[in-house]
């Protein structure tokens, strides 16, 4: 059994994204488009290799700051276009930890969650170390659609309410 250290340090984030699926990408992404820091934290993707057409919506919220573009190359098909669950959240993903907005933390556990209001704090760990956690807004994606589309348009919707409560 390892021993868990005191907490090593406190980060400090705009914007805490716990849980899975691609709308956790989408926040992170979308918010990182206009300059807000976010911390992903213990994202978990759902390895789905089943194949989706994304509805024109849902290609229109990607199209701003170039997501769509960086999808592109991985798509099954463009007219349509169709990629699997999988791929999108691994090259979203890979996406997210090169954009200096958004720091993601994978194989971490939340602990001793507290909310004021929108703020949060708790504690993160990986078995070892801890750090200490204060964000300004939290967002937790555990109840939101997995299918992609569903996941695209909702996770842009809470990634707007957002920007527009700090413009």
């Amino acid at each position: 059994m390892v021993a868990v250290s005191k907490v090593s340090a406190v980060i400090d984030t705009p914007l805490l994204i716990v849980g899975g699926g691609p709308a956790a990408l989408i926040i992170g992404t979308v918010v990182a488009g206009y300059s807000l820091g976010s911390l992903i934290v213990g994202h978990e993707s759902l390895n789905s290799d089943e194949a989706v057409e994304l509805d024109d919506e849902a290609i229109e919220l990607l199209k701003p700051h170039g997501v769509i573009n960086v999808l592109r190359p991985y798509a099954t098909s463009t007219e349509p276009f169709v990629i699997t669950a999988a791929l999108f959240e691994k090259v979203l993903k890979h996406h997210c930890v090169v954009n200096m907005n958004i720091t993601l933390y994978d194989g971490m556990v939340l602990q001793d969650l507290m909310l004021d209001g929108d703020s949060a704090n708790c504690t993160i760990s990986d078995g070892q170390t801890k750090w200490a956690i204060k964000a300004d807004r939290l967002v937790d994606t555990t109840k939101l659609p997995i299918d992609l589309n569903g996941a695209i348009k909702e996770g842009s919707a809470i990634a707007r309410e957002i920007l527009s409560r700090i413009n």
